[in-house]
């Protein structure tokens, strides 16, 4: 059976511990952060109670296969979603399976040109050269600071021909090698290299949806390679789950419509069903109901207006028509009576209206042509605010 146990401190802070009694004995079994002066089981923080909303099991089981399998595996959705929570299940999961995998990751952040890129390589792979040429017979010559992008690429797969080592090339923010001066002939340039790297594992990752679906999806880069594993919003019943045991630990009660409400309003994205969870929590004393959710949105609306006044004000007059006519629902956005209501224009136009959204990473389309908005909170906001 398990207790729990309120702790009041001066100042009014509150630390809630929950135990068991077992053979006498008392076990503490987890014990919740501090938010804001409030016990918190959702603080983003905390990675050890933030994975646990991201389940995707068979999302994770997938990847630990492609990796053994030296499989190229992409990964690519809005922020928030899980992707490199995702990856690191994979890993542990293949570390309790006995498999022994290095992982390298290149991070393209702040990665400009290919000659930064070659550099990148160097830099992670060199210690592997070195500790390799100590011993070999026959050791890897190569001039580390005169390398192209070309044998820099190719670094991790000459190294697993000659070790016994499992590499997991992990690529972040993948979409910015598009942003590099001939961007393409570097995609293409990988492409035809990674292709032939059967002892290597690839996992690619990047944050701007809409460049990572224009590389692998409208460009077709890595085509014949690439496994691709679709990440959409979670499960509604497990995040239900997650959000009723979540508050039972701080000593609160969540209502099941409430519960539906949270997933219904963050659209099933992990980052914000949490978001949003926390500042229920800090807002409750017992029961989370619908009137607390709705302080929560204003709060998180509160707390994101600048920048979505920001992304607003930097639209035009018809892109901002547009972003109404998906909030509508809208759809058939080149009909003649959406062109009329919501002053669009032409067809061509839609086109372009259509390009420039999805360049500012705002509206997203999937493959019926659909259209939707990125950040499920923003839209609300859009709805809620902007357009009321």
């Amino acid at each position: 059976m398990a207790y729990r146990l309120s702790i009041t401190l001066l100042g009014s802070a509150k630390i809630l511990i929950l135990f068991e009694l077992q053979n006498n004995c008392i076990y503490i079994c987890n014990t919740p952060v501090i938010w804001n002066g409030m016990v918190s089981y959702f603080d983003s923080q905390h990675p050890a109670h933030r994975d646990k909303l991201i389940f995707r099991p068979e999302e994770t089981s997938r990847l630990a296969e492609q990796i053994k399998e030296k499989s190229f595996t992409t990964l690519y959705s809005a922020p928030g979603f899980g992707k490199s929570i995702l990856v690191n299940k994979a890993l542990g999961q293949l570390k309790d399976e006995g498999y022994p995998t290095t992982v390298v990751t290149l991070d393209l952040f702040n990665v400009t040109s290919a000659q930064a890129l070659a550099g990148l390589y160097v830099k992670l792979f060199k210690k592997y050269i070195d500790d390799y040429n100590k011993d070999a017979l026959l050791p890897i010559r190569i001039d580390l600071d005169n390398v192209s992008l070309s044998i820099a690429v190719n670094l991790p797969n000459l190294l697993s021909s000659v070790t016994d080592i499992n590499f997991v090339v992990w690529f972040k923010e993948f979409q910015n090698i598009l942003q590099m001066e001939e961007g393409e002939k570097i995609l293409k340039l990988m492409e035809k290299e990674v292709a032939s790297h059967k002892d290597v594992a690839y996992i690619v990752t990047g944050e701007q949806l809409n460049k990572m679906k224009d590389i692998f999806e409208k460009k077709k880069f890595f085509y014949k390679i690439n496994c691709n594993i679709p990440l959409g919003p979670l499960p509604k019943s497990d995040c239900i789950t997650y959000l009723r045991n979540g508050f039972l630990l701080s000593g609160k009660d969540l209502e099941m419509e409430t519960a539906d409400a949270i997933y219904k309003t963050a659209g099933g994205y992990p980052k914000v069903i949490n978001r949003l969870a926390a500042m229920c929590d800090s807002q409750a004393l017992g029961y989370i109901n619908k009137r607390i959710l709705r302080g929560a949105v204003e709060s998180y609306y509160n707390d994101n207006e600048s920048a979505y006044r920001y992304t607003v004000g930097n639209l035009t007059a018809n892109q901002v028509n547009f972003l109404k006519a998906v909030c509508d629902g809208a759809q058939k956005f080149s009909s003649a009576e959406v062109l009329k209501k919501y002053r669009l224009n032409s067809s061509a136009n839609v086109f372009r209206l259509k390009e420039a959204l999805s360049k500012k990473e705002i509206v997203t389309f999937d493959a019926d042509d659909r259209a939707s908005i990125i950040d499920p909170m923003f839209e609300h906001w859009l709805k809620e605010r902007y357009f009321k």
